[in-house]
């Protein structure tokens, strides 16, 4: 990997740290009032408490890729090994692990809170843990969301279609 690239995604990899902690911070619940005012730099606005944790969810999902990202960078380039093939990777890791973590916590969330409850019943910290694990653990969370849909529509008998899709 030519010396400029590397410097580009070190730059991207440290200001990427400093945006989603931003983020979080501009975005964590303070009052759990059904709607909250977050105040960033280019603005103020509003947001109902459910829109505001799953942006939370994102961003969580986000920091937790971030960790497995800067880990690889740093062992990679440190030891003079990047490769130039794995640049999108970097790039895009932290977006997979933001969409992942919205799974997770739609999944979770759906048999989380029953009844009346709503997002003044859920503990920001334990979503933020949950979400940002998804992110870190990629693999292990897309294996258990797949263990869990698998289980949820299990046929007793595979049924014969006339247009056989391809499995794989």
């Amino acid at each position: 990997m030519s010396a400029r690239l590397r410097a580009l995604l070190g730059a991207y990899v440290a200001g990427l740290l400093l945006a989603v902690l931003y983020f979080l911070v501009k975005l964590w619940p303070v009052t759990r009032a059904p709607f909250e005012p977050a105040t960033f730099f280019w603005g103020r606005f509003v947001f109902p408490l459910e829109a505001r944790y799953l942006l939370l969810a994102a961003l969580a999902g986000a920091l937790g890729s971030y960790i497995h990202l800067a880990s690889s960078f740093a062992e990679y380039a440190g030891n003079d090994r990047l490769a130039a093939s794995w640049t999108w990777w970097y790039v895009m890791r932290p977006f997979i692990g933001a969409a992942l973590a919205e799974v997770v916590y739609l999944a979770v969330r759906a048999g989380m809170v029953t009844g009346t409850g709503g997002a003044d019943a859920l503990s920001p910290f334990g979503m933020a843990a949950l979400c940002a694990l998804s992110g870190l653990f990629a693999r292990q969370a897309t294996d258990k969301l797949r263990e869990v849909f698998e289980n949820l529509f299990r046929t007793e008998k595979p049924v014969e279609r006339k247009d056989p899709l391809p499995l794989g």
